[in-house]
C-alpha cells in the first residue's frame, strides 16, 4: 500500500561530509586551547620562580637594614608584635617583585609590540605618511633639534626602548648569575675564564640552568603563547572561510 521514499543519497554524503568537517574543524581548537592552558601555565609557574633573585637583591641592597632595626622595634609592641614580626619578609617580598616586574615588562614589551600587527601599522604609515621637517642650515640649533626628534618620533620609541632593553638585560645578567652563581667564587669574570679554558667541571650546570631560565623564561614562555594564540587564530579563519 505504501511505498517507502527513496533515501537521497546526496543529501545524506553531505550531511556526512559536513559532520566529518565539524569534527576535523572542532578538533584542533580543542588541541590549541589545551597548548595554550599548559603554556600559559608554565608560564605562570617560571614567573613565580623567578622572583627568588630580585628578593635576594632588595635583601642584599638595604632593606635588610629596615627587617632588623625598625620592624624588630615595632615587634617590641605587644599588640602589633605579630604583624610587624611578619612584616619585613612582606616589604622584602613586595619591593622584590616590583623589581622583577620593571625588569620583565622592560625585556617583554618589544615582543608583544613586534607581534601586534596593528601597532606595526600603524607605526608603519605614520612613518611613510611624508608628514617630515626639513632642516636648514640657518635653523636654531634647537629647533632643528625638535625637528629631528619630530622626524624620527615614530620609531623612535622602539629604538630607544631596544636601547634599554639591552641594558635591563646586562643588569638581569648580572643578578641572575649573581644569584645562582655557576662558579664557587660567585664571580662572573670567574665563570667567563673557566668557559674560555675549558674547564667544565667547575662549572655548576644546576645554577646555570636556573640563571639562564631566570634570564629567558618569562620572555621565551610569551612568545610561546602569541604563536600558539597566532596558530589557533589562522586555523580558526581558515575553517570559517571553508
Amino acid at each position: 500500500m505504501y511505498s517507502k521514499k527513496p533515501n537521497n543519497p546526496g543529501t545524506s554524503s553531505g550531511a556526512a561530509g559536513g559532520q566529518r568537517q565539524r569534527t576535523t574543524t572542532t578538533h584542533p581548537r580543542w588541541i590549541f586551547k589545551a597548548l595554550w592552558l599548559v603554556t600559559l601555565v608554565a608560564a605562570g609557574a617560571i614567573a613565580f620562580a623567578n622572583v627568588r633573585p630580585y628578593v635576594n637583591l632588595v635583601k642584599h641592597l638595604g632593606l635588610k637594614f629596615l627587617d632588623r632595626f625598625v620592624l624588630q622595634f615595632l615587634a617590641s609592641i605587644p599588640i602589633v608584635n605579630a604583624i610587624a614580626a611578619a612584616g619585613g619578609g612582606l616589604v622584602t617580598l613586595v619591593c622584590g617583585v616590583a623589581l622583577w616586574g620593571v625588569f620583565q615588562i622592560i625585556e617583554v614589551l618589544p615582543v608583544v609590540l613586534y607581534n601586534h600587527a596593528g601597532f606595526l601599522e600603524e607605526v608603519i604609515g605614520d612613518a611613510e605618511s611624508g608628514r617630515k621637517y626639513a632642516t636648514k642650515h640657518d635653523d636654531d640649533p634647537t629647533v632643528r633639534g625638535l625637528k629631528e626628534v619630530y622626524n624620527k618620533l615614530p620609531v623612535a620609541f622602539l629604538e630607544n626602548l631596544a636601547k634599554v632593553r639591552a641594558i635591563a638585560y646586562a643588569l638581569d645578567f648580572c643578578i641572575c648569575f649573581w644569584n645562582y652563581s655557576p662558579v664557587k667564587s660567585g664571580r662572573i669574570t670567574d665563570f667567563f675564564y673557566v668557559l674560555s679554558t675549558g674547564q667544565w667541571n667547575k662549572i655548576d650546570f644546576s645554577n646555570l640552568l636556573l640563571a639562564l631560565t631566570t634570564l629567558f623564561g618569562v620572555e621565551i614562555s610569551i612568545m610561546l603563547l602569541l604563536w600558539v594564540g597566532k596558530l589557533a587564530f589562522t586555523m580558526k579563519r581558515a575553517a570559517d572561510k571553508q
